[in-house]
């Protein structure tokens, strides 16, 4: 049986958590960068009058599918997809669906359709691997833990296995390649 690897797609993939706080800063005259948010919930960090309306962008059409893709990503989920079974799962709002779909297709064309699961608890999804930036999504998963690393989870410290880049999550599984 092939090993199965579910990679999260927002902040993990894509660089959402830039695009998002450049309109939050244009919008609301502020300064707020990536590295100001060391915790996950962003409405501890914008201004009061923001607030919950922070997760408002996310609801744009559009907003998914003009987000870059990580340097690396795109080489390295060539190299898993060749050697494991992958799929993308992301939480994901019916209204944005298709926006991240349009977003896989454009970066990730070799992804089929079939291997994109947008849910909201991911541990439904049965994987022996979850590749993700968010450590909440790691608390029921009875699978590999690899936390992509983010100012929002560098408190979680030594619980799950850490990577700083898509490199090094090649070189993880590089790894289980040569020990078959």
């Amino acid at each position: 049986m092939k090993i199965r690897i579910g990679v999260d797609l927002d902040s993990t993939l894509n660089n959402l958590e830039e695009v998002w706080l450049e309109r939050y800063n244009q919008d609301y005259n502020d300064k707020l960068t990536v590295n100001d948010m060391i915790d996950w919930d962003p409405t501890k960090y914008v201004k009061p009058e923001c607030g919950k309306k922070i997760f408002d962008y996310f609801r744009e059409p559009g907003f998914f599918r003009n987000l870059d893709i990580k340097p690396g990503a795109k080489d390295v989920m060539h190299f898993l997809w060749k050697h494991f079974e992958v799929y993308i799962v992301s939480s994901s709002h019916p209204k944005v669906v298709g926006d991240k779909w349009d977003w896989i297709e454009e970066h990730l064309p070799f992804i089929p359709y079939k291997n994109f699961v947008p849910l909201q608890e991911k541990e439904l999804f049965k994987m022996n691997y979850l590749i993700d930036d968010g450590p909440h999504n790691f608390e029921k998963f009875d699978g590999t833990a690899i936390l992509f690393d983010m100012p929002h989870n560098r408190h979680v410290m030594n619980r799950y296995i850490r990577v700083n880049h898509w490199l090094q999550v090649k070189h993880y599984f590089q790894e289980i390649i040569n020990r078959r």
